[in-house]
């Protein structure tokens, strides 16, 4: 049951990235940031976020797959055999916020060295809460 769930897992992120980069693309091309308007720009970060999600969704869940053939006795190996997909998404939302979030205070002034450490404090705190309540 768990391959035909990751498998189910694996397609829709595809499809959802996928889907999620054409619209972004097409509203890149497009529209002018100053006519769009604060939906539209609102619309850029959330399928921004939606790509970055898939993506990284993806790629932990590859890392983990190739991890458990590998079948490593190193310890922390042995913590990523054990991800759910659950978790790997969970994982996947809470960095996939980093990007946007720089991107985001980067379009209302500069991002410098305080501005990072606190994102970075938030992703940490992120995956720390992650890994104590997902099991």
């Amino acid at each position: 049951m768990e391959g035909i769930i990751s498998n189910m897992f694996i397609r829709l992120s595809l499809l959802i990235g996928l889907v999620s980069t054409g619209l972004l693309l097409f509203i890149m091309t497009t529209y002018e940031p100053s006519s769009v308007g604060a939906l539209g720009i609102l619309a850029v970060f959330f399928l921004g976020y939606l790509v970055i999600l898939c993506a990284l969704s993806i790629f932990i869940w590859t890392l983990v797959y190739f991890i458990g053939r590998f079948r490593s006795e190193v310890k922390i190996f042995k913590r990523f055999q054990q991800l759910s997909i659950r978790e790997i998404y969970y994982y996947s939302s809470v960095l996939a916020l980093a990007p946007i979030i720089i991107a985001s205070l980067r379009s209302v002034g500069e991002v410098s060295f305080y501005e990072i450490s606190l994102v970075v404090l938030f992703e940490i705190l992120g995956c720390l809460y992650i890994a104590k309540r997902a099991k």
